[in-house]
């Protein structure tokens, strides 16, 4: 699907379906859930970003969503998202305001 414009110079690069990239990521999948952002080629809107814990999942996201030129950048989730470089944190409160001290997560 999609299109491809040459003056985008296509060529060789790097493939999210190259076999030493599906590897890392395989990889990086058997330890931790990764992020995915999924940049559209040409596609005027914003990129899709995505948690992924199974392999064969992340797969059939590849298969039926991707056009030609469509970017993948992906992370592992447990090297960023942590307890200690968390953006913010916080519970959400009952009706009179009150959040639990303890409990099980």
């Amino acid at each position: 699907m999609g299109w491809i414009v040459e003056s985008d110079d296509w060529g060789a690069g790097a493939s999210i379906l190259a076999r030493d990239t599906l590897a890392r990521i395989v990889a990086a999948l058997e330890s931790s859930p990764v992020i995915v952002e999924h940049r559209f080629y040409r596609g005027s809107s914003a990129p899709e970003r995505l948690v992924f814990d199974d392999l064969q999942d992340f797969q059939e996201y590849l298969g039926r969503t991707w056009n030609r030129g469509d970017a993948f950048l992906v992370w592992r989730y447990d090297e960023l998202c942590r307890d200690d470089n968390a953006l913010a944190r916080g519970k959400l409160p009952d009706v009179r305001g009150r959040v639990p001290g303890r409990g099980a997560y």
